[in-house]
């Protein structure tokens, strides 16, 4: 969902500057761009790339009933995968776009029930928690938010009001965050996220895309999709009640449920400062959160660190994990994705800081830190996919590795 402090490319028109403007304001609603999914390694099958595929909207009887049931369809765009005995991935279908919101996991234990991050709706969640009674009817005893935007929280008052002894595991400083900045940025995208829609369904209307081009058909079904998640999160996000954590984690928090171990991991900041990842160590699972987000990482220039990135990445490598949950696209059975990850912060931090010590300002740095190599590997031929690397690596990681660089200090 939408992220703050996101620098964009100067070559970019005034109508697409308009646009960003206004869509750019809380990773509470994802800024990606659109793409039919193409795999490639990573190890992604082309069973998982199909289960992207979201629905066409619904088109028939009045326009209410029609909202409603594109509603309906919105919130209930998930398929639940089976990992491994008792534990469960509710994975979104979105198409990767402009809105894209949370995967969830459920961990069902002999008595209770622990879910890994709610959603960036209310009714997106009722729909999960539909899913997990059709599972079990053990209640939920803990719901663990991986980290504080909006599309991994605003669902948590339904697991409250569902079940009120239920806790809520965090990162310590979400309980500092969210009242104050996290307010801040909630109200922002409430009141630039309408302009935004109604511009991207006039792109829609008139057939181009928001660098000005004519709109491929990938991007005419993400903006689709794109149009149907906003009206559904900004239908509900203004009646959401904050919901701080009732149990906070500096390091780390281990729970044991019967004979099941779930670690709960703080290995460094990167997406943001309060990433946590779930780890089931005898079941060879990682849930990370956005820590890992495909097709593209999500980087924020005001709220990610480039530096530890790598380091959380690679400690997450280390756990040697044979299933990866990320926080938003496909399972995953391989660790290359993380590496490729890795190596990419990594080369974003040493060009950086190589910059800066040339004396070279932020903008100058932008112009000689050179990931096209990288651009290719993550974007293939998509132009979806470029469009989307440059819109969250090109600037904005370069942004962040520059504000925490050594030699700045």
């Amino acid at each position: 969902m939408f992220i703050t402090g996101c620098p964009w490319s100067s070559t970019a028109t005034a109508k697409t500057r308009g646009l960003r403007e206004r869509l750019i304001v809380i990773h509470g609603s994802t800024v990606v761009l659109a793409l039919t999914i193409s795999v490639i390694g990573f190890g992604f099958s082309s069973r998982d790339a199909k289960s992207f595929r979201s629905a066409s909207p619904d088109l028939t009887g009045s326009a209410s009933e029609a909202q409603s049931k594109q509603s309906n369809t919105t919130a209930r765009n998930f398929e639940v995968q089976k990992l491994a005995e008792g534990i469960y991935a509710v994975i979104r279908k979105d198409l990767p776009g402009l809105m894209v919101d949370a995967n969830n996991v459920f961990i069902i234990n002999d008595d209770d029930v622990i879910v890994v991050d709610a959603n960036g709706a209310p009714s997106i969640t009722r729909e999960v928690l539909a899913a997990l009674r059709k599972l079990t009817s053990k209640p939920v005893r803990y719901v663990i938010n991986t980290h504080w935007h909006d599309d991994h929280i605003i669902g948590d008052p339904v697991y409250r009001e569902t079940f009120p002894a239920v806790e809520f595991i965090a990162h310590a400083s979400m309980r500092s965050y969210l009242p104050a900045q996290g307010a801040v940025n909630r109200k922002n995208f409430l009141a630039g996220a309408p302009g935004g829609l109604e511009m991207l369904k006039s792109l829609l209307a008139t057939n181009k895309s928001i660098n000005g081009n004519d709109l491929s058909a990938e991007e005419r079904d993400s903006y689709k999709s794109d149009i149907a998640l906003v009206e559904l999160v900004l239908n509900e996000a203004a009646g959401t009640q904050l919901t701080l954590p009732t149990l906070t984690v500096e390091d780390r928090l281990t729970l044991y449920r019967g004979n099941r171990v779930i670690d709960i991991l703080h290995l460094a900041g990167g997406h943001t400062s309060a990433d946590l990842v779930v780890h089931l160590p005898k079941e060879g699972i990682a849930i990370t959160g956005d820590l890992v987000v495909w097709p593209v990482p999500l980087v924020g220039g005001e709220q990610s660190h480039i530096g530890d990135w790598s380091v959380a990445l690679e400690k997450l490598r280390a756990l040697h994990p044979a299933t990866i949950v990320p926080g938003h696209g496909p399972v995953m059975h391989d660790d290359s994705y993380l590496k490729l990850m890795s190596n990419l912060f990594t080369s974003v931090n040493k060009q950086t800081e190589a910059s800066i010590a040339r004396g070279e300002t932020l903008e100058q740095t932008r112009k000689s830190v050179r990931l096209e190599e990288f651009r290719k590997l993550f974007a293939g031929d998509s132009l979806v996919r470029k469009a989307l690397f440059d819109m969250y690596v090109t600037g904005p990681a370069v942004a962040a590795a520059f504000r925490e660089a050594p030699a700045k200090r």
